[in-house]
């Protein structure tokens, strides 16, 4: 039976989101990614903690994902959303998968619990942040992070106040300056949102990071995979699966 990925995504994103080129997409000496099935949810795309918290809300996921599993076949959900999954804080975002779980009967994860989960397999206490969010949002997702015992000493807010305006970004350049005002840092340098394409700019970034870089888009990748998979994907795979991408 073909195993089916569910991705629920912001509806105000690119169209270009990559998620729309990974199905099938070949990983070395390890087969094919599964099909993947994204659903859309209603957004204004701001930035800013009660939109967020209403985007978050699992009345308003729930249905989309409903008709993910019921239409789709998808057998594990992720919502793709980080700042829709972090803005609560960490027991918010635990009570959102779960309650999403107990509406759909599949397991659910979020980009930030992927983010947690992989940090804790690498056994990463220390992190630098390069957030698309404006200040506070971040101050948020700063912490969320610190909740789940990760401490963030270097961290920059690009202050996009739209999810439009981080699909913008170049971000390669940006991870570039972040690495020249930081040049001693050897943390792992995280960089959240969704909007944010970086499945195929992976090895650019941590070239110009000088150090291991984690995006959004690569956990919610790897827990998802984890999650269809019933068993832990091999922390190395949080490089090797997300980094391939077939050309739109």
């Amino acid at each position: 039976m073909i195993k089916t990925l569910g991705i629920l995504l912001p509806d105000d994103g690119p169209d270009d989101y990559e998620w729309y080129a990974l199905s099938g997409e070949t990983v070395p000496g390890d087969g094919t990614l599964p099909q993947i099935s994204v659903g859309k949810v209603e957004s204004d795309g701001h930035h800013e903690p009660a939109a967020l918290t209403a985007l978050g809300a699992v009345a308003r996921l729930a249905p989309v994902g409903e008709r993910l599993v019921r239409g789709h076949g998808v057998q594990v959900l992720v919502w793709a959303c980080t700042s829709g999954s972090f803005i609560g804080g960490l027991n918010w975002a635990r009570d959102q998968t779960a309650g999403l779980e107990a509406a759909l009967g599949v397991p659910v994860t979020s980009t930030a619990l992927a983010f947690q989960q992989a940090l804790v397999a690498l056994g990463e206490s220390k992190v630098d942040l390069l957030s698309p969010y404006p200040e506070e949002v971040t101050e948020r997702l700063v912490r969320f992070l610190e909740e789940g015992g990760v401490t963030v000493v270097h961290c920059k807010a690009l202050d996009c106040p739209y999810a439009a305006d981080s699909n913008q970004l170049d971000i390669v350049a940006a991870v570039e300056a972040f690495g020249r005002e930081h040049p001693s840092s050897t943390n792992t340098l995280l960089v959240p949102d969704t909007a944010v394409n970086t499945l195929s700019r992976l090895d650019a970034m941590a070239g110009q990071a000088g150090r291991p870089v984690l995006t959004a888009n690569q956990v919610s990748l790897w827990a998802g995979l984890g999650l269809l998979d019933g068993a832990e994907v091999p922390v190395r795979y949080l490089r090797q699966l997300a980094s391939r991408r077939r050309q739109c």
